[in-house]
């Protein structure tokens, strides 16, 4: 791969990467560190693409299995993230950022996946490489789990506060 055909994978699909990225790890430092090491990779894989989705669906492979294997390793579990505040337009929007983030990763990469960046369940399975009833599942499960925790918050922001 030559480096103008790399800035223009880049370019396009930089956010997309980052997004992806920061769904997953929840801190833009580690997001931004697994989207340039996903474009690093992409540089060293050597294969051209038969289209510019086959190339996206690539990258987020790659940056899925990194932010996985960041969750996963040892100084990962052993540091304390800061409390990073990602500007939200409403408290709505903030809401449903925080239910998110309280989901599984395997729920959370599904539902980030179909609602942001529009794969068909039969897609994330070839991204993720799960079955695409696995994927069908972790939807349900995943927007269970959401409306159960927005439903919760809901009720916090309701009960009256006894003094």
């Amino acid at each position: 791969m030559d480096e103008s055909e790399l800035a223009r994978y880049i370019k396009l699909f930089h956010r997309t990467v980052y997004r992806a990225a920061l769904g997953l790890l929840h801190n833009a430092a580690e997001a931004e560190d697994a989207t340039q090491e996903t474009f690093v990779k992409l540089f060293e894989h050597n294969k051209h693409f038969t289209s510019d989705e086959h190339c996206k669906a690539w990258l987020l492979r790659v940056v899925i299995n990194h932010s996985k294997n960041v969750l996963r390793s040892f100084r990962y579990a052993r540091t304390e993230e800061l409390d990073e505040a990602i500007p939200v337009e409403d408290l709505a929007e903030s809401d449903l950022a925080d239910a998110l983030e309280a989901l599984p990763t395997k729920y959370r990469a599904v539902i980030h996946l179909h609602y942001f960046e529009g794969y068909s369940a039969k897609e994330i399975a070839e991204i993720l490489n799960i079955s695409t009833t696995a994927v069908t599942t972790r939807l349900a499960r995943g927007r269970e789990k959401l409306r159960n925790l927005m439903t919760q918050e809901e009720k916090l922001y309701k009960t009256p506060m006894l003094l």
